[in-house]
Parts: C-alpha cells; sequence; structure tokens
C-alpha cells in the first residue's frame, strides 16, 4: 500500500457528469434562477417523496426561510439543540427571536425530549430538531411538545440527506424541513439549500420570501417582505448530475463507517458514535470519542491526517446567552472528532488513518 502523504478529512469528488452539466447549462443560457432549478426541485420531491421543495442559497438560509415561514419574529423563542452547527441558532437571532436551548440525550447526540419538555414555554414559536450525521431524532416527541404550546417544528436536515427513520427519509415528519447542499454534504452545489414541506402554505410562504415577497418580479408590485434567496441554475446543473449518483455516494459513507466499525472496535479508548445502518440512517460523517481529544488531535495532524473536531456546546457562545447547564452537549463536544470520511474517501487514505491511530495511542498510552 502507498501511504497519503496527507489525508483529508473530508473526500467527495466532482467530475465528467458535473461538468457537463455545467456547461450545457452556460451554453443554452441557463445561468439565473430558472428552468433547471425547477427541475432541480421536482427531483427532490420525487427523491425523498415530499410534495414542495424550494431551492436557495445556503442551508444556513434555508433555516432561516423556514423560521420566517414559520411566523418566528421578534419576542419569540426558538428552541435548538445545545449541541449542533451554530446555523439554526443565528437563524433565530437574525429574526429576533431568542434562542433557548435544549441539552442533547446521555446515549445519542440528539435532542432529549424530556429537555425540551421542560424547557418550551407560550413563547416559544418554533422547535428546531436537528438530523446530527443522519441519526432520527425524535421528531414525533417534539410535534407532542410543539402541540402543547402551539409551535413549529422545524427539522434540520443540514446532515441528513437521503438519511431514514422509523417513517420514512428524514425531512417529512415535522412542519418543515432545511436541507444544506454544501461541499461537505452528501450530495453538494458547492454552495446551497432547500427548504421542504408538505404544506402548501408555507412552500408558498418560503417561494415568496426568497424572491422579494412575490411570485414575480416581473408585476413590480412588492406587498410583503423578502429578498433574493434563489439559487442559480448553474448550481441546479451540479445539483442534479450529483442527484443522479446519490446511490453510489450512499454507499460510499456506508463503506467508510462500516470500515471504521471493524477497524476502531480493536481500539477501546475510541468509541465510534452509533449511527444505525440497518434502520435507514446515513453516516454522513464518521465520529468517535476519545480521551483527551485534543492530544489525539494534534498526534493525527501530526502524522497527516485530518481530522475536525465537534463543534463546541452552543452555550459556550456568549451572544445565544444561553442559561443552564448542558453536560450531555458539553461531553460530546469535547471528546468528539469527525474521522477522515466522505463518499469518496479511498481506502488508503482509511487504512492510513487507522495506522495513525494505533500509533497515536501507543504515543499518548491509551491502550
Amino acid at each position: 500500500m502507498t501511504v497519503p502523504a496527507r489525508v483529508p478529512w473530508w473526500q467527495t469528488d466532482l467530475g465528467d457528469a458535473e461538468v457537463a452539466a455545467v456547461t450545457r447549462a452556460i451554453r443554452e443560457r441557463h445561468v439565473h434562477h430558472g428552468p433547471l432549478c425547477r427541475e432541480f426541485e421536482a427531483a427532490l420531491q420525487t427523491h425523498l417523496e415530499l410534495p414542495h421543495v424550494a431551492t436557495t442559497t445556503s442551508g444556513s438560509v434555508a433555516l432561516l426561510l423556514a423560521l420566517l415561514a414559520c411566523g418566528v419574529g421578534p419576542g419569540d423563542e426558538v428552541v435548538v439543540p445545545a449541541l449542533t452547527f451554530i446555523a439554526p441558532a443565528h437563524a433565530a437571532l437574525l429574526l429576533g427571536a431568542r434562542v433557548r436551548l435544549v441539552d442533547v440525550a446521555a446515549d445519542r447526540p440528539l435532542l432529549d425530549v424530556a429537555a425540551l419538555d421542560a424547557a418550551v414555554s407560550d413563547r416559544t414559536r418554533a422547535i428546531v430538531v436537528v438530523h446530527l450525521d443522519g441519526r432520527a431524532a425524535d421528531v414525533a416527541g417534539a410535534r407532542r411538545v410543539a402541540a402543547r404550546v402551539g409551535a413549529r417544528v422545524v427539522e434540520d436536515c443540514a446532515q441528513a440527506f437521503g438519511s431514514g427513520g422509523p417513517h420514512g427519509r428524514l425531512g417529512g415528519e415535522g412542519d418543515v424541513a432545511a436541507f444544506s447542499l454544501g461541499i461537505t454534504k452528501l450530495i453538494t452545489t458547492g454552495e446551497g439549500g432547500f427548504v421542504a414541506t408538505r404544506d402548501p402554505e408555507l412552500h408558498d410562504r418560503i417561494v415568496r420570501l426568497r424572491n422579494h415577497g412575490v411570485h414575480a418580479i416581473a408585476d413590480n408590485v412588492f406587498p410583503a417582505f423578502g429578498s433574493n434567496f434563489r439559487m442559480t441554475d448553474m448550481q441546479a446543473a451540479v445539483g442534479l448530475a450529483q442527484l443522479g449518483r446519490f446511490a453510489e455516494k450512499a454507499a460510499g459513507v456506508r463503506r467508510v463507517y462500516a470500515f471504521y466499525e471493524r477497524h476502531l472496535a480493536a481500539l477501546p479508548w475510541a468509541e465510534l458514535l452509533e449511527v444505525r445502518t440497518a434502520a435507514g440512517e446515513l453516516p454522513l460523517w464518521s465520529e468517535a470519542l476519545f480521551p483527551q481529544r485534543d492530544a489525539v488531535l494534534a498526534e493525527l495532524r501530526g502524522r497527516g491526517v485530518e481530522t475536525k473536531a465537534f463543534h463546541p456546546c452552543l452555550a459556550e457562545s456568549p451572544h445565544l446567552r444561553a442559561e443552564g447547564a448542558f453536560p450531555n452537549a458539553t461531553r460530546f463536544a469535547r471528546s468528539g472528532l469527525v474521522l477522515p470520511s466522505g463518499p469518496d474517501q479511498t481506502d488508503a487514505n482509511l487504512e492510513a488513518t487507522v495506522a495513525a491511530l494505533r500509533a497515536t495511542g501507543a504515543a499518548l498510552g491509551l491502550g
């Protein structure tokens, strides 16, 4: 085996199909938000078995549009898990709402519904349920809590495209779902995202919100709020090509996770975080918990292996003004690493990563 000089933490390939799609879009002058975006939206509807999809500029904007469509505004509260990327919290702040953090469960880094039930109030306008790394969060439990206080449930599916749970592919159980198409996602348009829902009224609001408050700018009448949050046809062309490779990409991330599942079993100091692949969950990233996490990260980096530390517990962001303690989120955040992942990560890279982990364990006395 040729030992790679550097192992990237994420690897996904864009090839001839994407090049051809963009070339065709430009030659046919489909460069703005037009027919290819509509084709991409229709393809996503079919793939997710959801009736309404609206593409937009990023997963972060998808969350913003979802919360806006749900009526979130100044004085409202939006509940967000304490362990996730900060995008849903920032979307709430941009709308003038207060972020209310809730801890995750002790065994899986997903919203703790019991903690949620204790945290909501009559000011709660929306609950963001995050399907972290393709794991199916308890949307049904969140909906029961939401119904008690009249709140909406937003599914954050940024890391869960194509992942499944007890009710099919994730994104169709809440009121509305936000997806990311960023470069580290299973299918990518470079930057980009979309909002999906079963509710035609919510969809209509989202479509108008992303287009300066109207369906057709040419009408020159602007009766409602909105802005330009439109995807371009060039991005949609890449997305269509990527979607055509979904099965291959899904198999790729399963292969990576299965490799770590086999090899980390021999490293008792490395705990691979469970993704329930047999139940349909897709492990976008392969994540593990480590004692001396920062020392492990530094050792791996010195051996040419890129890893990525978990995002910190959101309570550590002072502008969120979080109240309370979040022990489970803190524990995951302080010990978690994302191992080299991605649908096109090579076997040589994976083998080099495990070899570096063994050497790291010996160097740090973790065996």
